[in-house]
């Protein structure tokens, strides 16, 4: 049975490596934001999320999943049910706790969303708010279908997208290590779009609001897609375009965590 928000103990320690209150608790106010990466990415993407102090009310909460960073001895995991469900195991079930937000970019955007779905359909709390980065709305047409291309051009159009720098990219020993969580994930990914595209007519909407935010020269996931992210909800929902390519997320990352907090506050005032 899925229970509400626990704080970070023992058994999900390995899923929040950067969370920053010393004795694992969040502090008195503060809202935990609980931040999902890219394709490939690591809990390390939001450590300066994690350490900053711009936004006082919010504790950002970087996600470890398994198969890289302090996770990378593990197997990635190659369905999307296999990893919400993860996600929901160890962080949410347990004693009550206080709201929480799910933010996620691009890979991280479609697993927030299926997290809080399944959470809402347990009669579990659902987040106090949705915040999708870098990706299409569920259903949508796919830009690039990356997961079945050769090593040499996944690495291509990896540095097409930004993000990761091409010198880390024509590093061999990295790129062993990278490539197959890289591929993993974009599988899994390519996996849960012909899924939800299957059921897009009649999947069931989230109620909790729904922020969303896309990159100007996004070749992934360009403005016009953003809107969307309106569909998946019966919340408010708002949208914000930054500039920047399909990372503009840790570009503006200043920019983009006020947005959010100013997000979430409305959402507390109600």
């Amino acid at each position: 049975m899925i229970g509400n928000l626990v704080g970070v103990g023992q058994d999900n320690s390995r899923w929040v490596p950067w969370n920053r209150p010393a004795d694992g608790a969040t502090q008195t106010g503060r809202i935990r934001v609980y931040c999902l990466p890219h394709a490939g990415g690591a809990a390390s993407a939001y450590l300066p999320w994690a350490r900053s102090t711009d936004q006082p009310d919010l504790d950002w909460v970087p996600v470890e999943i398994p198969g890289r960073g302090s996770r990378l001895r593990e197997a990635p995991l190659t369905t999307m049910d296999e990893l919400a469900d993860a996600l929901i195991g160890a962080l949410f079930a347990g004693p009550p706790a206080e709201p929480f937000v799910l933010l996620g970019h691009s890979m991280g955007a479609y697993v927030a969303h299926e997290v809080a779905r399944r959470l809402e359909a347990a009669g579990a709390p659902a987040p106090l708010c949705l915040v999708v980065s870098g990706a299409r709305a569920p259903g949508s047409p796919v830009e690039r279908t990356l997961h079945t291309l050769p090593d040499t051009e996944l690495i291509e159009a990896l540095v097409e997208l930004g993000g990761t720098p091409e010198e880390v990219l024509r590093h061999e020993e990295l790129v062993h290590l990278m490539l197959p969580v890289i591929r993993a994930d974009l599988t899994l990914l390519a996996r849960h779009h012909e899924d939800t595209a299957a059921r897009a007519a009649t999947a069931p909407r989230v109620s909790c609001p729904v922020l969303a935010l896309g990159g100007t020269e996004d070749k992934l996931a360009a403005p016009q897609w953003i809107a969307g992210w309106q569909a998946v909800t019966t919340g408010r929902f708002h949208q914000r375009i930054f500039g920047g390519d399909h990372f503009f997320l840790h570009g503006h990352r200043a920019a983009v965590a006020e947005e959010t907090a100013a997000y979430v506050r409305t959402q507390v005032a109600g």
